[in-house]
């Protein structure tokens, strides 16, 4: 049974932090990963997000370049806000054949308990990387059987902080991989 890891995210837009941190578990972890390009977030309903068929599109081609990464769309036919517990349920039944587990931030165990359905998500297994910034975590899950604390790289970069360089005209080659860069770029997006 092929495992797959599931790294959620609006990805707006992918940077170098999610490319590193997908890396990290793909080489140690699991034989896919799958960016699951999440269209409204309930944590984030009144962030001004970019359309979701421009995430979709930067997710496309950021995973044409390496073939154990996916984007996964099925968050786009799911009623709104998008929560995880659905969505694990509906890729189950899709891919009956597939081993998934969610990679998440350290930040996102805080408060797993308040999630929508969340004992559903903890019938697999949780991946959690560490965020900049995090003492020491204070969360009521972090010592669950599902829960497995990786050591990969600390990334001290956000797609938020992205959206501001490029408003301020400021350099972000460097932020982003460089499809993503091309097609800020070509389509002039967060200015």
């Amino acid at each position: 049974m092929r495992k797959v890891g599931l790294f959620f995210g609006t990805f707006d837009p992918i940077h170098i932090g999610h490319e590193k941190i997908a890396i990290y578990f793909l080489e140690r972890y699991f034989d896919e990963i799958w960016f699951v390009i999440t269209p409204l977030n309930p944590d984030k309903i009144n962030e001004n997000l970019t359309d979701q068929s421009i995430r979709l599109e930067m997710g496309k081609n950021f995973c044409d370049d390496n073939e154990k990464f996916k984007y996964c769309d099925i968050e786009f036919n799911l009623p709104k806000p998008n929560y995880t517990a659905d969505t694990l349920v509906e890729l189950k039944n899709n891919y009956p054949d597939l081993n998934f587990s969610i990679i998440m931030g350290e930040d996102n165990l805080i408060g797993l308990e308040t999630w929508k359905n969340y004992k559903k998500i903890l019938e697999g297994k949780i991946y959690v990387y560490p965020r900049a910034n995090q003492q020491k975590i204070d969360a009521k899950l972090k010592d669950h059987h599902s829960v497995i604390f990786s050591d990969a790289p600390i990334m001290k970069i956000s797609s938020s902080e992205i959206r501001s360089i490029i408003r301020e005209e400021e350099d972000y080659l460097k932020l982003v991989p460089s499809k993503i860069h091309n097609y800020i770029s070509k389509n002039n997006l967060y200015r």
